[in-house]
């Protein structure tokens, strides 16, 4: 027979269903204590511990909680409070205790009051979506048109994912705790901001129906519900409540709700991040975990824009674009709320043209609604918005009785500028002292573009409005931006931080609007020139990103043609390499492809992140590049799942034959098994690259062994077995004449170095980078001979163990190391080299646990000032070793003096606010550095004084800025 204990019994379990997951503890002794008083049977009991010897001891917990403890007798909870305390658990069950007690308690009111005036207030604010408020008669019902969506949780550093549902999002993941700090990043318009809406409309329905066996929305007291400029000059999150979340009259006062935020388990969902970052020092304490650190906290943003505080969050989940199932799903429930048939909409799903559009949750919603007006299709976001914005003047100049070229002058063209102020200062919302300046206001208002139905304050009445959209407000500064004077276009170009990647010009795309092309020209020339339009000289690495370098290829997306003026632009400013990543946005690619169709002579280099060859419009977007004259798909980068992956990806891409890819690098980390069919590459196979190399994948070196590689790399390699080094000294000596640059580098303390007699006989060796620990006097006659030669132009050496003999090599043959350009060091004790000042570098990096205390800073500075070529510098100082102020005054001193230094990155710097001067010095004196980059602070001597010193010089024009204040 079942039984159900008393419901403030089961209110009480579920509000602390997240605390007793973490703290309980499934002893014996507990276990043998229910056992006795009956509250679990001898199946419960067998069930538990399977459940936790198979999963864990947390989920053996929840199904404790959920399914078996409320099914039982109603005297169950108080037996369970006393095995609690019989098994040495007597703090779970005081605190339990104290739970029941707050549900009597006065402190109980005020939480029901307060619950019950959001659920109301979500019930009649968050029920349906209004995607264009121009049409006050379209209310999409939240739970009519919602599609569920899937999200990518970041599992690891090395970039992998796997795909959670939104069931799951508040379940431990990575770790068995339960996370506190939650991050869900994801492209405009792609359905964040409705994740938030659902969760908190979702939670104000009181039942969770058959989700109550997790950790859902439900199992929180309270959900607030927020946009991240809601915190803008509130102290508290208590005042950002009772401001913008309850009306005037209701009279709970900030301490009282702030009693309750503390005492409950508390959901905070801040919706909207990159549109009110700056300044919002609440915001920023609630995600650093200086205020209420244990309640739970989830952030949306686009990405990008919490890149310095990553740390900080337990989960990191991404939003992609509707998949084929999902779009489908969405036109359906479109076409039902609005009482229509769906053929014309699943039809529409078919057109190519605009398949990434339709991947847009926002996007594929104003397709559906342009469907209704007009059936012609547009096949990119500038032309779908421009469409949209025909329609919007139509009507307006229809309901205003106007003309449609008097909505255009005397209102549209104000609400452009009114858009371009708005978006300078990164805002959707608008107060009083914003429009107060703009001309017909309420008028301007009438258009469509702005609502003031907006979640504002109802304590204190303001006046305010809200652009529907942050992409609509980009469009409409593009507008201002196409209908500027020539001259004031130009210098607002020359203004903009066009490296810093959360500045979004993409409205520019509008380039139908300019009359004339030498406009089109000049503006083209600028943002190549600002942009670098693609300078990534190092190889793409699975955490690349795609940065401001792709600005103008998501420009040139945008365009249907590209004007012969343009197209002179782009060849004379081609870039010397381009990368492809596999976060690039679908308008990387569909600029990519447009470039296809320009005459770069030579060929552009590509390398292209494949990653997933699964995902079938990657797969077309490689297959229609290597077809491509004008474009050299120069190397392929490939995460084969299994070996029928890899042998599939390597047949299919053709890798190695003349008319197709030659460079291949293949992540081997998660390959089991040997190809049942003979692997092999084409026999034009230039350069082999493989990450995570294990014995059991020699058959990819075997297919190699006689290809005409001039490149083999073999990165975190695994210890080798003897067949391994016997294949890869076959391999080496069958290309003695061809291999110009080799990689054998492992992480684990492997030794490489028996392989440099092979390298010695090399002649045309220019790159090596190599593990060596504990090399024989042999192997470092052969390094002598190595660098004696002087044809390296990079050396790479990361070694545990530098011994005399090896610090001796390395110093004497940097007396005669001309041709050297590139040097990076790892665990190494600079004082032993004093000869670096003899060579000429462009990039240098001293790599993590090296020594560098104040005498090395001492050689390293007079050793940069020997530098003056030096364009790249990486310096990890040692965590465990403390500098004096003034050494690091010599240091920047000294790297202020190597002025064509283009990129600086540190690592556990010590940066006191008293060398804050010298820092900034050092920045403003090298005018050609366009990135800087200052990862784990080593302590809390940077104040926020002393990064207010620091903000305006790190936010220099052209400087492309991460410090990761982050505490180590």
């Amino acid at each position: 027979m079942e039984f159900k204990m008393e419901d403030r019994h089961t209110e009480c379990l579920v509000k602390n269903r997240s605390f007793l997951c973490s703290k309980i503890s499934l002893s014996t002794g507990l276990l043998a204590k229910l056992s006795e008083s009956g509250v679990i049977t001898d199946e419960h009991l067998q069930k538990l511990q399977n459940i936790e010897r198979n999963d864990t001891t947390k989920a053996a917990v929840l199904e404790f909680l959920t399914e078996v403890l409320p099914r039982r007798a109603p005297e169950a909870f108080n037996l369970f409070l006393e095995a609690l305390c019989e098994s040495a658990q007597k703090h779970i069950a005081d605190h339990l205790k104290k739970s029941l007690g707050d549900v009597c308690s006065e402190d109980a009111g005020t939480f029901e009051r307060l619950r019950e005036e959001l659920r109301s207030h979500y019930e009649r604010r968050l029920a349906s979506i209004r995607p264009m408020p121009w049409q006050q008669d379209i209310y999409l019902n939240l739970t009519d048109v919602f599609v569920e969506r899937q999200l990518n949780l970041k599992t690891n550093y090395k970039g992998d994912e796997r795909i959670v549902t939104m069931d799951d999002l508040f379940t431990p993941q990575q770790t068995e705790e339960i996370p506190r700090r939650l991050l869900i990043e994801g492209n405009p318009g792609i359905g964040k901001s409705t994740i938030c809406q659902t969760l908190a409309h979702e939670w104000g329905k009181q039942s969770c129906g058959r989700h109550c066996g997790t950790l859902c929305v439900h199992s929180f007291d309270l959900v607030l519900y927020f946009h991240a400029g809601d915190f803008i000059a509130e102290e508290s999150v208590a005042h950002a409540v009772q401001k913008h979340l309850l009306p005037s009259d209701c009279r709970i006062t900030t301490s009282e709700l702030q009693g309750v935020i503390e005492a409950k388990n508390v959901l905070i969902i801040v919706d909207a991040f990159d549109e009110a970052n700056a300044g919002n020092r609440t915001l920023d304490r609630l995600i650093e975990g200086d205020i209420l650190r244990h309640k739970t906290l989830l952030i949306t943003s686009r990405p990008n824009f919490l890149q310095n505080k990553l740390s900080l969050f337990d989960s990191k989940f991404k939003v992609e674009g509707y998949d084929k199932e999902e779009q489908l799903k969405h036109v359906k429930r479109y076409a039902a709320h609005q009482n229509i048939a769906s053929a014309p909409f699943e039809s529409m799903l078919k057109e190519r043209s605009i398949r990434d559009l339709c991947s847009n949750p926002l996007n594929l919603t104003l397709l559906c609604l342009l469907r209704e007006e007009d059936t012609q299709l547009r096949n990119t976001r500038t032309a779908l918005y421009t469409s949209i914005h025909r329609i919007i003047k139509e009507k307006a100049a229809k309901r205003l009785k106007l003309i449609e070229a008097e909505v255009e002058e005397s209102l549209l063209r104000p609400l452009y500028r009114f858009a371009f102020e708005a978006h300078r200062e990164n805002k959707t919302v608008v107060g009083e002292n914003d429009f107060k300046k703009v001309k017909n206001f309420q008028q301007v208002c009438e258009v469509g573009y702005l609502t003031n139905e907006v979640i504002i304050s109802r304590l204190q009445p303001e006046k305010r409005f809200q652009f529907t959209h942050k992409t609509f407000v980009e469009f409409l500064t593009a507008k201002h931006i196409a209908e500027m004077d020539r001259e004031e276009r130009l210098n607002w170009m020359q203004h903009l931080r066009y490296a810093n990647y959360h500045i979004r010009i993409g409205g520019l795309a509008i380039y139908d609007d300019f009359n004339e092309s030498a406009e089109l020209t000049e503006m083209a020339s600028l943002v190549i020139k600002e942009t670098h339009f693609s300078y990534e000289h190092y190889p793409i690495s699975l955490d690349s990103s795609c940065e401001a370098s792709h600005q103008l290829l998501r420009l040139i997306a945008e365009l249907n043609v590209v004007p012969p003026e343009l197209a002179d632009v782009i060849c004379k400013g081609r870039p010397p390499l381009i990368n492809i990543h596999y976060y690039c946005s679908a308008s990387c690619r569909r600029g990519m492809l447009k470039l296809c169709n320009l005459r770069f002579q030579p060929p552009i280099p590509m390398n292209v992140d494949l990653r997933d060859s699964r995902d079938e419009e990657r797969m077309s977007f490689v297959q229609k590049l290597i077809k491509c004259k004008s474009i050299e798909c120069a190397k392929i980068w490939i995460v084969p799942d299994d070996h029928t992956e890899l042998w599939n990806d390597v047949r299919e891409w053709r890798i190695g034959q003349a008319n197709s890819v030659q460079q291949v690098s293949i992540h081997c980390g998660y390959i089991r098994g040997i190809p049942c069919e003979e692997f092999s590459f084409g026999n034009h196979l230039s350069e082999l690259q493989l990450i995570g190399f294990q014995p059991s994948h020699s058959y990819v070196l075997e297919a190699a062994l006689h290809k005409p590689l001039t490149s083999l790399q073999l990165i975190d390699c695994d210890e080798l077995d003897d067949g391994c080094i016997s294949q890869i000294h076959q391999l080496l000596r069958n290309q003695r004449q061809s291999l110009q640059r080799v990689q054998l580098t492992s992480p684990w303390h492997q030794h490489f170095g028996f392989f440099l007699a092979d390298f010695a006989q090399m002649e045309n060796l220019q790159s090596l980078e190599i593990s060596l620990n504990d090399s024989t006097d042999e192997e470092m006659r052969s390094l002598e001979a190595i660098l004696k030669r002087n044809k390296l132009s990079k050396l790479t050496i990361d070694s545990r163990d530098y011994s005399g003999s090896l610090y001796s090599v390395l110093n004497e043959g940097f007396n005669s190391m001309s041709s050297l350009r590139e040097l990076h060091l790892e665990c190494v004790d600079i004082i032993h080299l004093p000869n670096l000042r003899h060579l000429d570098l462009i990039n240098f990096s001293l790599l993590r646990y090296s020594i560098l205390n104040d005498d090395g800073i001492a050689v390293l500075s007079d050793v940069l000032r020997s530098w003056r070529n030096l364009q790249h510098l990486r310096i990890d100082f040692d965590y465990d070793v403390s500098v004096a102020e003034c050494s690091l005054r010599k240091l920047f001193e000294a790297i202020a003096g190597c002025h064509r230094l283009q990129i600086l990155h540190f690592q556990w710097l010590e940066m006191a606010d008293s060398v804050v001067p010298s820092v900034c010095e050092m920045i403003e004196s090298l005018k050609q550095l366009r990135k800087f980059t200052s990862i784990w602070q080593r302590d809390e001597s940077l104040t926020e004084e002393g990064f207010k010193q620091l903000e305006p010089i790190i936010k220099r024009n052209g400087l492309n800025t991460c410090m990761d204040l982050t505490l180590m």
